[in-house]
């Protein structure tokens, strides 16, 4: 893809995924997308690939964020820096919210990686401080 091409696509994911708008995510995601989370991070059932764009936007678009945080106080998404050069972007990114589990504060920086063919992100990895979001969440340390 074109730089001008993915910077779009991504500038419109990120503005449907700060309003949880499902469809335009699915859209903007190739059926056969793959999500590779941080090894240690520990979504639900701790797997480190999501898979599908059915999948994915059920997770980023309300069930990971329903399950983490506190939906009756703030969230707020911001994307600090994103890099584009032909199908590839990386975004950074600062998630600030109360965790659900613990009532503490979140606030965490974030770097993905997008791959994009044919209009739609391919790919996509996620780094992230994942002690940090442990601590926080209250996450099991001791699995």
């Amino acid at each position: 893809m074109e730089t001008a091409e993915t910077r779009t696509l991504m500038e419109r994911y990120y503005a449907a995924l700060t309003t949880a708008d499902q469809d335009t995510l699915l859209e903007c995601l190739d059926p056969d997308v793959v999500w590779v989370l941080p090894a240690t991070a520990a979504l639900g059932n701790a797997v480190d690939t999501m898979s599908g764009a059915t999948e994915v936007v059920e997770a980023l678009g309300g069930r990971v964020v329903r399950q983490s945080f506190d939906v009756r106080k703030p969230i707020n998404l911001e994307v600090r820096k994103m890099t584009v050069e032909d199908g590839t972007a990386v975004v950074q990114q600062r998630l600030a919210a109360t965790a659900k589990a613990t009532g503490l504060d979140y606030d965490n920086q974030y770097c993905w990686v997008y791959t994009c063919r044919d209009g739609r992100i391919a790919h996509m990895e996620e780094y992230t401080d994942t002690l940090y979001a442990a601590r926080q969440m209250g996450w099991d340390l001791d699995v």
